[in-house]
């Protein structure tokens, strides 16, 4: 009949709605889980008792400050500001969620909670400004804040534990006619969260009381890493990304990295920095030796003619089963107007294998690097960079490689004291490629089936007529 007829009709396109609405939430949820985390972000608050920071560019909300734009929107502009006091707190671990969690700022007539004494200084001051900044991607960020207001003031550096008053004590004393830099490094959390925040507030109070009342300074207050991160991250070595990179000189461990700074002068010097390195003699994993923080006996570096040679030497280095009585070994750059590629690796070993049965491994190898390649300005990073190995000794078997892991270089153009911006190794299709091409293929299948029904939507073609016989539908059809 008509009324089944339109009944059906009706359905079909309730139907095919409810489909597409399905499609559409698909569509959400697929952008949703697609979607990839903001760099981790840092607090960094300034506060002055001179108005010039209401001058400066106002925070955006829901964005980060990059490290390149903070040093020369913000730090360059409190540089500039001469002569003045320039005091820098800087915590090991701080997220803006933890002003709100311990700031007790959703009371009207709040003191500010455990930051009580940077409250107060605030609201004393004549300009505040508030920043999420982006991690940089090497290194601590509070650190590399100091590093550039460090090299920019042309007045004293001075480091304090807990107030000004050690300046007198210690026989250092401000230059209140030059641009001073006071710098605070706060303790890191140990055991309650809360006990520690209010010993940093103590001292920033102490620190902030101690300040020359006729001088005009500003203060900052940031982090070296955020205290919480909202969305977890994929690891490390799932993604076999290289961003944990060396910043600062200051942020070496020497105990558990192996770190080499050859400088001949400013025009001719290199950095070196690995996670690990260790020596095997004939690929056999016994005959291993772990290089990893051992101080070289000797190294040296050689200039010219679009080359740098970096030459090492390590002697009498122990391992589990024998004795590295000399490893010898040139790492040759070759350096052009645009870039600089890592040509080979030189190796020449003398390795005492204490096992059963004793065994002598003497050679010299050539380590090819492959693609070991970065412009000009930039260092390279690898966690697992891959060399091919060949023997100069035709008669000898022996074989010796040097490997290294979370591996790092740089040649030339070192001007700050620390690691350029680092060219990673990744290959093509990298973790977020796939992501991106992998969300693509499914919108486009959901695309591809939202208008497949579309398409599939038939309008009537018969119609009743009123003076004639009445339209008898099968149902079936």
């Amino acid at each position: 009949s008509t009324a089944a007829f339109y009944h059906m009709t009706l359905s079909s396109s309730k139907m095919v709605d409810t489909k597409m609405k399905v499609s559409m939430i698909l569509s959400f949820f697929v952008v949703f889980l697609a979607y990839k985390a903001d760099a981790e972000q840092v607090p960094t608050i300034l506060w002055s008792s001179q108005s010039y920071l209401q001058n400066l560019p106002p925070a955006r909300a829901g964005h980060g400050v990059s490290p390149i734009d903070l040093q020369h929107d913000y730090l360059d502009k409190i540089v500039t500001n001469q002569p003045q006091l320039i005091v820098l707190f800087i915590q090991d671990k701080l997220s803006l969620d933890d002003f709100s969690q311990y700031g007790d700022v959703y009371s009207d007539n709040s003191n500010g909670g455990l930051f009580s004494n940077m409250k107060a200084s605030i609201d004393q001051s004549s300009s505040s400004l508030i920043l999420s900044t982006e991690l940089p991607s090497s290194g601590l960020h509070g650190n590399q804040v100091a590093s550039y207001l460090e090299r920019r003031v042309d007045g004293p550096v001075v480091p304090v534990e807990r107030s000004l008053e050690e300046i007198g004590a210690g026989g250092t004393k401000l230059q209140l006619d030059k641009t001073c830099l006071v710098v605070v490094r706060l303790p890191g959390v140990e055991g309650s969260i809360e006990e520690s925040l209010k010993n940093n507030n103590d001292i920033i109070g102490s620190v902030l009381k101690s300040l020359p009342k006729k001088a005009d300074f500003t203060v900052l207050l940031t982090a070296n890493r955020p205290s919480k991160v909202s969305v977890e991250l994929p690891s490390h070595d799932s993604l076999s990304s290289g961003r944990h990179l060396l910043a600062d000189l200051d942020d070496i461990d020497a105990t558990s990295v192996t770190f080499i700074n050859a400088t001949t002068d400013s025009s001719c010097a290199l950095y070196l920095f690995a996670t690990g390195v260790t020596f095997m003699a004939n690929d056999d994993a016994e005959k291993t030796v772990n290089l990893t923080a051992v101080d070289p006996n000797s190294q040296s570096l050689t200039c010219g003619n679009g080359t740098v040679v970096l030459n090492v030497k390590y002697n009498n280095v122990a391992g589990d089963k024998g004795t590295l009585k000399s490893l010898d070994m040139d790492m040759l750059f070759l350096v052009t107007k645009r870039r600089w590629a890592l040509g080979n690796i030189s190796v020449k070993y003398d390795y005492d294998y204490q096992g059963d049965p004793p065994e002598t491994v003497r050679g010299s190898d050539v380590m090819s690097a492959k693609f070991m390649a970065s412009p000009r300005k930039m260092s390279y990073h690898c966690d697992l960079p891959k060399f091919k190995v060949k023997s100069l000794d035709k008669d000898n078997k022996t074989r010796g490689i040097v490997t290294f892991t979370g591996f790092q270089i740089q040649p030339v153009d070192i001007v700050t004291g620390s690691f350029s911006e680092a060219n990673e190794c990744v290959g093509f299709f990298t973790a977020p490629i796939w992501m991106g091409l992998f969300t693509t293929i499914i919108l486009t299948l959901i695309l591809a089936l939202a208008i497949t029904m579309i398409m599939s939507l038939k309008t009537m073609d018969r119609f009743d007529d009123p003076k004639g016989k009445t339209i008898s539908v099968n149902t079936a059809e």
